[in-house]
């Protein structure tokens, strides 16, 4: 265990050298991977070697290190002027990407305080992995649930259930229930804002998130055609008037009668509307509406920080509903998910295989060149289920490999990482197919409208930080009339699921930036299509 510290420096060339390398011991110590303490060493660096080259040369310099609730971290404070060495790059996204980037810890968080540049690394330690966790939090809880089934006595497992069991698992998911609709307002305001200004929705940026958003919706809707192999059937009355004045009133039911009406409801379409046109009076209002915006962001940190408490209680909480179901004879439910698993990743390579051809035929560049540059990203991400593992290669690859310009892989690839979530949305779609037919939900078409629209919303709106999915599902369930029982058997199977998800959606967001670079002539062509992988 490595020991807690706080030195203090003089900011000079020989400083910067022994920080960093006290970065890189530091995080070796507490078990990160090697080549994470080497990208905290650089970073570390790079912000001492700004600041020293920007009138600090000379000023104190304090490095501590700690923990906050069982996350280690390292805090590099420089005494000076405010100079935030993340915020020097000109793109017009550059501050919400980077927002986006610490919230992924790919970049540490700056502040400055009391006449000090702080910078503060949140540390990755190595772990056991979510299929290891999984496979211990699954092999424990069938252990006790079996012994419980054949030691216990019915009325004292019926006794266990209703006094210790379903308190525990219902108080969770009411927690969960409460900081969802908060928490989905909050990015996405904050989202909308961040763009920057009225301009920046001009030529690169507007095309760009319209193309996003447009492929999660296009790909979520032609997915809806795997309905007959999932879903329970149309319902009767799937025809006619009846279907029409529900669609019409799904849209005429996005408008709030109040301001609070949308959380006590727990309305999700309300919520996101709400929250994109304050989103976007923000951005016109600009200056005006900065010390607002400012809340919102320190409101959507807070919110995501406890997302992030919560997110810890997810293999507990899975713990508790395998020994619920054993006890309760529902196991059934959980072993027949091998049919959603099954067809969701055929339905991934379907996509995955649409995207790779209809790129091939726009770029006239070869398949298997394009299959064999995005490779190396595609492993990094099924191996670890980590956009953020993911990300260097990502960058690396459409840069190095498929040509795009430096300006608009910065801002592009951070960006795509919220916005560009095709798979998500698909997943979305399927685990509410799935859990109408094992709940016997009714379905219409207009059910289904409804499914592709919210799953495709939700996979936009749900921030990349742990226990995201949590929330996403419950919003989804809420929306679609699923029971809350279901929620419990979505966070396990998502445990598995997380790695298809991730790897393709890493694989097929560069294609969708080489059709939008090139729509930009920002794509080198001949680099592209070259073979040289």
């Amino acid at each position: 265990m490595a020991e807690l510290l706080k030195k203090e420096y003089i900011l000079e060339p020989a400083a910067c050298d022994e920080i960093s390398e006290m970065v890189f011991d530091h995080c070796i110590s507490i078990g990160s991977e090697r080549k994470d303490a080497l990208r905290y060493r650089l970073s570390a660096e790079e912000c001492l070697l700004y600041w020293l080259n920007h009138g600090c040369e000379g000023n104190r310099v304090v490095v501590s290190t700690g923990r906050f609730l069982r996350t280690p971290y390292i805090t590099i404070e420089a005494e000076g002027k405010s100079l935030d060495p993340y915020y020097e790059n000109d793109d017009e996204f550059g501050s919400f990407c980077d927002s986006i980037l610490v919230s992924m810890r790919l970049e540490p968080e700056y502040s400055y305080n009391n006449g000090f540049n702080c910078i503060k690394f949140r540390l990755r330690k190595k772990s056991l992995g979510q299929i290891a966790t999984l496979c211990i939090v699954i092999l424990s809880a069938i252990i006790v649930g079996m012994a419980g089934l054949f030691l216990l006595p019915d009325h004292l497992r019926e006794l266990l259930l209703n006094s210790l069991v379903d308190p525990i698992y219902n108080t969770f998911f009411n927690i969960l229930g409460c900081i969802a609709g908060p928490m989905i307002f909050l990015s996405v305001s904050w989202g909308v804002y961040g763009i920057g200004d009225v301009a920046t929705l001009g030529r690169i940026g507007k095309r760009m998130m319209l193309r996003f958003v447009g492929t999660v919706l296009l790909t979520a809707a032609l997915c809806s055609a795997f309905f007959p192999l999932l879903g329970p059937g149309l319902s009767s009355s799937s025809q006619g008037s009846g279907q029409f004045a529900s669609i019409s009133e799904l849209i005429l039911g996005i408008f709030p009668s109040t301001i609070i009406e949308p959380f006590a409801t727990g309305n999700t379409l309300q919520i996101i509307f709400m929250a994109i046109v304050i989103g976007i009076a923000m951005l016109y209002l600009g200056k005006q509406t900065s010390s607002i915006a400012r809340a919102i962001e320190q409101v959507n940190l807070l919110v995501q920080f406890l997302m992030e408490i919560i997110a810890r209680l997810v293999p507990y909480v899975i713990f508790l509903v395998i020994i619920n179901m054993i006890w309760s004879n529902g196991i059934s439910v959980l072993i027949s998910t091998w049919k959603l698993i099954a067809l969701f990743a055929a339905a991934c390579v379907l996509i995955a295989a649409v995207f790779f051809t209809l790129t091939s035929a726009r770029r006239k560049a070869p398949v298997g060149v394009l299959i064999r540059k995005s490779l190396p990203t595609f492993l990094v991400a099924l191996t670890t289920a980590s956009s953020a593992a993911a990300f260097s290669s990502n960058v690396t690859t459409c840069e190095k490999k498929f040509g795009i310009d430096e300006s608009l892989i910065r801002f592009g690839i951070p960006l795509g990482m919220v916005m560009h979530k095709p798979i998500s949305a698909v997943y979305n779609l399927f685990i509410l197919f799935f859990f109408a037919t094992q709940y016997d939900v009714s379905c219409s078409v207009a059910w289904i409208c409804v499914a592709v629209f919210i799953s495709s919303i939700i996979a936009i709106a749900t921030p990349p930080i742990p226990g995201g999915g949590a929330v996403a599902y419950s919003i989804l369930f809420m929306q679609m009339g699923i029971p809350s029982e279901a929620l419990a058997v979505a966070l396990a199977l998502d445990i598995i699921t997380d790695f298809i998800v991730t790897s393709f959606e890493m694989l097929v967001l560069p294609l969708s930036l080489i059709n939008v670079s090139a729509g930009l002539g920002m794509i080198d062509e001949d680099t592209l299509r070259s073979a040289d992988v």
